[in-house]
């Protein structure tokens, strides 16, 4: 079950994994997470679904993500 929430300034918040989780792990659920969010996406919105993605563990700085695929994947569902 995948669980987020989006606040005003429209940044996605989810948590991903936990410290014991390998690489691997980490990476399915990041693709679960953002795979859900491009079959979830309204309608309605035109143009760029995704701008940037960022992760970051609690206490630690963010890191970016490249989104392409995703970015890709949002604009083939609108067609």
């Amino acid at each position: 079950m995948l669980e987020f929430r989006v606040n005003p300034e429209a940044f996605i918040l989810s948590k991903v994994g936990l410290r014991s989780f390998d690489e691997d792990k980490l990476a399915a659920n990041f693709d679960a997470l953002m795979t859900a969010l491009v079959q979830r996406k309204p309608e309605t919105i035109k143009g760029r679904y995704f701008m940037k993605g960022m992760v970051k563990t609690s206490m630690g700085p963010p890191m970016k993500v490249d989104l392409s695929k995703y970015v890709a994947l949002a604009s083939a569902t609108t067609l």
